[in-house]
């Protein structure tokens, strides 16, 4: 064989796992070597052949650019290597899914063993949207359901209502959104005829995947959704302090006794500071502040784009000194919205 891709891919991958670079030794002076994203090339250039091979570098960073102009969390890769002689060879298709840390097990046993986000559990309002995300195989049976815990206003123990859902989720490779928001569970409890419910926490499963998430009657200081590791959104219930600075800067003019302000911006900035959090919880809001897209909710449902500044993180699993996280967010648009 006159070329050959030397390499080898995993069948799914994450993009972090992407192999740092990609050696094809061939027979023939230069290859051309193109990059396909769901079918669509990304890139492509000719590599001249040095001692029998070439050596194609910074896959993960092509790969993870074309997903982020594509908003993409999972997506078909595809390289080909075309040699002098007009023989086109392929790595065939590889399912990628974003993200930017490497899995420690492998990316299929990491994908199956958790839902595509680095916590745990979560802590939420009561009206915030929230959404669990997790990677699927085509026609795998499973154990899908939640548990949800709860009260009524006639009875003080704890009670508790499992729904299940279907055993199949998929009968192709994606990634499937599944809301999980305090109106979805009350929906859930209704259609059992469960009503007046406080929910407190759900105990939510899909196959070996499980996450926990708690319902707090406080309403959080701030909300914020943004683009996670796996480049989908995350939400997070901010409980703390916000303390809002109007910097005003203006001209002056004097004309006799009189003097006129002209040229007058009005910039508002925000700074928050968390509430004690866990290791696990800093760790995830590192995500938060250096994600590209975040927003921030400004009435139920309705969320603004902000741009965050000015972070102080220190995360440390010292048990003695609590973590608070500090930040300065203002509005993407410089415009505030009205009471």
């Amino acid at each position: 064989m006159a070329t050959v891709i030397n390499t080898k891919f995993s069948s799914i991958c994450l993009t972090a796992d992407l192999p740092e670079e990609v050696e094809i030794e061939s027979l023939t002076p230069l290859v051309t070597v193109t990059i396909s994203i769901d079918e669509v090339e990304v890139f492509s250039s000719a590599y001249y052949i040095y001692g029998l091979k070439a050596y194609v570098r910074d896959i993960q960073s092509i790969v993870e650019s074309a997903m982020l102009q594509k908003k993409l969390a999972i997506a078909s890769f595809v390289l080909n290597v075309k040699d002098y002689e007009n023989f086109t060879y392929t790595s065939g298709v590889i399912k990628v899914v974003y993200s930017h840390l490497k899995s420690l097990k492998g990316a299929e046993q990491a994908l199956l063993g958790a839902f595509l986000t680095t916590r745990k559990s979560a802590l939420l309002s009561q009206t915030c949207p929230f959404t669990l995300y997790n990677y699927a195989q085509p026609y795998q049976q499973s154990s899908n359901y939640c548990d949800i815990y709860y009260n009524m206003p006639s009875v003080q123990s704890m009670l508790k209502s499992t729904v299940t859902f279907g055993n199949k989720q998929s009968d192709t490779p994606k990634i499937i959104a599944s809301e999980a928001s305090y109106a979805r569970f009350q929906n859930l409890l209704a259609l059992s005829g469960i009503y007046n419910a406080t929910i407190h926490r759900v105990f939510y499963r899909i196959g070996e995947r499980e996450f926990n998430i708690y319902f707090s009657p406080t309403a959080p200081s701030d909300t914020f959704q943004f683009k996670g590791n796996f480049n989908l959104w995350e939400t997070v219930c901010l409980f703390g302090a916000t303390t809002s600075k109007t910097e005003i800067d203006r001209s002056e003019a004097i004309c006799g006794n009189k003097v006129a302000y002209y040229d007058t911006s009005v910039k508002v900035k925000h700074e928050v500071e968390t509430a004690p959090l866990t290791l696990s919880e800093a760790q995830f809001l590192t995500q938060l502040l250096s994600s590209q897209e975040i927003t921030r909710e400004v009435a139920d449902g309705v969320f603004a784009p902000v741009i965050i500044s000015d972070t102080s993180s220190e995360v440390s699993d010292n048990n003695s000194n609590p973590i608070r996280l500090k930040f300065t967010w203002t509005y993407a648009e410089q415009n505030e919205f009205l009471p």
